[in-house]
C-alpha cells in the first residue's frame, strides 16, 4: 500500500490491490463482500516477444530519446514497471538488438546517438 495524502476529514488514501482491498473489507464488515478472482498482469495482457518488445521501445525512446544510457535503462524500465517489470538482462537484449539495427549508438563513456530519420 502506498499512502497517497490525507482529506480535509482526516482520512487516508491508499492505493491497494483487489485482493488488499477484498481482506480490509472481510475485517471491517465481516466478509459481506465476496472475494474477487485476481488476475494477473500478465495474463489480461499477452506476452510479447524479443521482436514485439524491441519495436514497442523503439517507437517510444524515438519520443523520449534519452541522451545517456542509464537514462535508456530507466526509460525502458519504465514503460514496463505497470506490467510486471522486465529483467536486466531482457533490457540489455532489447537495448542491444536495437544498437544493432541501427536505432541508436552508445559510445563506451554512455552517450547515446540516434540515427538521422
Amino acid at each position: 500500500m502506498k499512502k497517497i495524502g490525507i482529506t480535509s476529514t482526516g482520512s487516508v488514501i491508499v492505493e491497494m490491490t483487489t485482493l488488499e482491498f477484498d481482506a480490509l473489507q472481510q475485517l471491517q464488515v465481516g466478509g459481506s463482500r465476496p472475494a474477487a478472482k485476481v488476475v494477473a498482469c500478465t495474463e489480461i495482457t499477452p506476452k510479447m516477444n524479443h521482436a514485439e518488445r524491441s519495436s514497442y521501445v523503439a517507437e517510444r525512446l524515438k519520443k523520449l530519446s534519452p541522451k545517456k544510457k542509464d537514462g535508456v535503462i530507466r526509460s525502458i524500465e519504465a514503460m514496463f514497471q505497470f506490467g510486471g517489470g522486465i529483467d536486466s538482462s531482457e533490457v540489455q537484449k532489447v537495448i542491444s538488438t536495437l544498437q544493432r539495427q541501427k536505432f541508436f549508438s552508445i559510445t563506451p563513456q554512455g552517450r547515446v546517438t540516434y540515427a538521422k530519420g
